[in-house]
């Protein structure tokens, strides 16, 4: 995989995120694993790795696996896993406080308290994940944004946001949806810093003269926004997505095409602070 590094902005603020409708079969693997979202029982969830490094790492690979994943029908979504272990989303009871979190939600609040803050929440049940709900009259919405899901955990803590923008008509270069995520990325720079892009190009194939002047057929990269990006990114070809964080919060920022070559972006965030306190009292308890 060909890695990007962009210079490294540092300011204040975000993070496992998938694609977006298709009317054809479920995906194989994105960032993301084979499993539908349902409205049915809730699955056990997986538990994230403890140590900061690691959940920052899942950020990035959460990002990847929704770029790789096929588009699956509108009516069904597909989340990313983390690890196998049990995740229980264990907190500091005597701290009490909260923090500004994206679309006007508070990091840590439970299911009652978001709903007082007028949020209105549907059950979505996700693979590996508990307590997560389709989030309507947001406290700050953005338009753009078509879908936001929120997990609280076994412990009725926010500590996950899953944003999906509305579905873009697109060229065949992708260029309306790169605009968005240019513009996006500039501002989740701006808020949480340490900025990472990670680009593997599709690659193609063409004939050139050789030396002796006959026909040669050669691979090279294509690059972003060459004349068959959209679909480049469609079929996983291409995978486009970038990372931040700071202490508090990761966010991945990712580029997603249905099976209608309609393109849209996904922003997943994930409280880093929660799973810090995680780390705390597991090894409180070893």
């Amino acid at each position: 995989m060909k890695k990007l590094f962009l210079p490294i902005l540092t300011t204040s603020f975000l993070f496992s995120f998938t694609s977006f409708a298709q009317d054809n079969a479920l995906p194989d693997n994105f960032l993301f694993d084979d499993s539908d979202i349902i409205v049915t029982a809730q699955d056990e969830p997986s538990a994230p790795d403890l140590k900061t490094d690691e959940n920052i790492s899942d950020a990035v690979n959460s990002a990847k696996n929704i770029l790789n994943q096929k588009p699956v029908k509108l009516r069904q979504q597909i989340f990313p896993k983390l690890k196998d272990r049990q995740f229980s989303t264990k907190f500091d009871h005597s701290s009490t406080s909260t923090q500004d979190a994206p679309f006007g939600l508070r990091w840590t609040a439970d299911m009652s308290d978001t709903r007082n803050q007028g949020v209105e929440l549907t059950v979505a049940d996700m693979e590996d994940y508990v307590n997560c709900f389709l989030a309507n009259k947001l406290p700050k919405p953005i338009t753009f944004f078509d879908r936001v899901y929120v997990c609280f955990g076994q412990e009725d803590k926010l500590y996950r946001i899953l944003a999906y923008s509305k579905l873009i008509d697109d060229d065949a270069r992708a260029s309306k949806v790169m605009h968005e995520y240019e513009t996006y990325s500039d501002l989740l720079k701006q808020k949480y810093g340490n900025f990472e892009q990670d680009f593997t190009p599709a690659t193609i194939s063409k004939t050139i003269k050789n030396a002796q002047g006959k026909d040669e057929t050669i691979t090279e990269n294509a690059p972003i926004g060459n004349p068959d990006f959209l679909s480049q990114l469609e079929s996983g070809d291409a995978v486009l997505f970038s990372t931040y964080n700071n202490d508090d919060v990761a966010a991945a920022l990712s580029i997603g095409v249905d099976g209608d070559k309609k393109s849209y972006i996904v922003i997943d965030y994930k409280n880093l602070q929660i799973l810090k306190r995680q780390e705390a009292d597991t090894l409180d308890a070893l």
